[in-house]
């Protein structure tokens, strides 16, 4: 994949620095007033999350400031900077949360969104609360991966740590609290806790009285334009290059990987295309009623994220390489010709939810389903079946996306899976009836979190547009075909 930098001695300032929270790591790096990275100044930690049967997913969050620590050390101590540093942009994964006591300490480990241990709580919430009004005001569902029923299972299953905790926070607003001293929470990572009215920005009363946890030990959600000035805090001393620059409050890393990748204006749809998918899109205009498949994440008083994701998508094509007869090395199988043809009613209709159903009816229990497998049916004829399944999939939740958002100008795509078989665009795009820009940015996230670092550093200065590999232009004749297996589609979902 490009790594889409420019030479130190080519960059231009101001100067910015990107922190980027993944599950498998931590990285930081230093970028230029287009948001190229600099040089060679970038480093990641590896990490991994706590898992165990039980639904526990957790990492140490002091960890993590450890690790943003050493990134920085390794990004800044490479002797002077080409220009001077003046914010610094900062995503996480989302949802997560922190109990934190008195003293300012971790009473519990960092609590992710791959944690399902609250799976009864969100039960129990939904009986007492009405899910769709709850939907349409936050803009998010009523689910494990969510902060409302994290706050009634650790009440329940752990009443002295819910006792002894003054507040809950996120991740990126502990490691704020402890690398500043100021617990800064960014609203859009706060409208990832689920708990915010996606119109006003502040704390849904019912949810809070339905969890037992009162508004002062939540953080308040702060916009991007109120970035907290890093002079006189232990950062500024442990890193004088910093002292300058502002530290924005924690977005998320969806948030992050639209902008990374160049999905910056309000007609652009960010696909993403990893191990999971998502379509996420930047709208500055009121949503009346929210369909009921997307979420909707309030980033600031002016912009919201509408989008919706699937849990299958790269794992799709690693279930294939895995369970059908075909060459696991993908390379050595002609995807190109396989999905550029004209599309059979032959080819196996599948239903891909290996892993439950998310976007669009969020049915977690649903399984995959295969149709119209004969004996002749091959291996081939199941991966294209498999593939087209996946375009199906976005295609029911791009049919919402245009009820909030209307028609895309454009649609930019990135990612693992399609970066090792970007023949299958071709099906996605026929299928969406759209181009699609295919780009390829290393640490597209991280770059995501420069972005918005650059919004407050350099507004006036357009950052550079993401490189294109490949525009795939849709054969329209094809759409009647993927309508009428999108109608079939959606019949077996209700049965999968």
């Amino acid at each position: 994949m490009p790594r889409f930098n420019i030479p130190a001695e080519d960059a231009q300032g101001p100067l910015v620095v990107g922190i980027d929270i993944g599950s498998g790591g931590t990285r930081a790096a230093v970028y230029d007033v287009s948001g190229r990275e600099v040089g060679k100044l970038q480093h990641k930690e590896i990490h991994a999350f706590t898992v165990d049967d039980d639904g526990t997913s957790t990492i140490d969050a002091d960890q993590i400031v450890a690790e943003i620590r050493t990134a920085l050390s390794a990004v800044l101590g490479h002797g002077e900077l080409p220009g001077d540093v003046r914010a610094i942009g900062f995503d996480t994964f989302a949802s997560s949360l922190i109990a934190v006591d008195t003293a300012g300490n971790a009473l519990t480990p960092c609590i992710t969104y791959a944690d399902t241990r609250c799976h009864a709580q969100v039960g129990e919430l939904a009986s007492r609360i009405d899910v769709e009004d709850l939907h349409e005001r936050t803009g998010a569902r009523l689910h494990s991966s969510y902060t409302a029923p994290r706050l009634l299972w650790l009440r329940k299953e752990h009443p002295e740590v819910f006792a002894r905790t003054e507040r809950f926070m996120a991740l990126g607003e502990y490691v704020a609290f402890k690398l500043l001293g100021t617990p800064a929470l960014g609203t859009a990572s706060a409208a990832w806790s689920g708990m915010i009215d996606r119109r006003t920005g502040q704390y849904v009363p019912e949810l809070l009285d339905a969890v037992g946890v009162d508004e002062a030990a939540m953080g308040l959600a702060i916009d991007p334009d109120d970035a907290l000035p890093v002079a006189g805090t232990p950062l500024a001393a442990e890193f004088p290059q910093l002292a300058e620059a502002v530290w924005l409050p924690v977005i998320g890393d969806g948030l992050a990987a639209n902008l990374g990748i160049g999905a910056l204006g309000t007609g652009t749809w960010g696909i993403s295309t990893a191990t999971s998918g998502a379509i996420r899109q930047l709208l500055d205009t009121d949503i009346p009623a929210l369909p009921s498949g997307l979420w909707a994440y309030r980033v600031d008083q002016r912009r919201t994220l509408v989008g919706s994701a699937m849990s299958d998508c790269g794992r799709v094509l690693d279930w294939c390489r895995n369970e059908l007869a075909m060459p696991f090395d993908i390379d050595a199988t002609d995807t190109a010709t396989l999905f550029s043809g004209p599309p059979s009613q032959g080819t196996p209709l599948v239903v891909p939810f290996f892993s439950g159903e998310r976007g669009t009816k969020w049915r977690g229990s649903s399984r995959a389903m295969f149709t119209n497998v004969g004996a002749s049916t091959t291996w081939k004829d199941m991966l294209l079946g498999a593939m087209e399944g996946v375009a199906l999939s976005f295609l029911r939740i791009a049919d919402q996306m245009r009820e909030a958002g209307g028609e895309p100008e454009r649609i930019v795509l990135s990612g693992g899976m399609t970066g090792a078989i970007p023949g299958w665009l071709h099906l996605l795009s026929d299928a969406l009836a759209m181009p699609i820009d295919h780009v390829a940015v290393s640490r597209s996230t991280m770059r995501g979190a420069a972005v918005m670092a650059l919004e407050q550093a350099a507004p006036e200065i357009p950052v550079a547009e993401a490189p294109v590999l490949a525009r795939v232009e849709p054969v329209l004749a094809h759409q009647d075909y993927y309508r009428e297996r999108l109608e079939r589609f959606e019949k077996l979902a209700d049965l999968a």
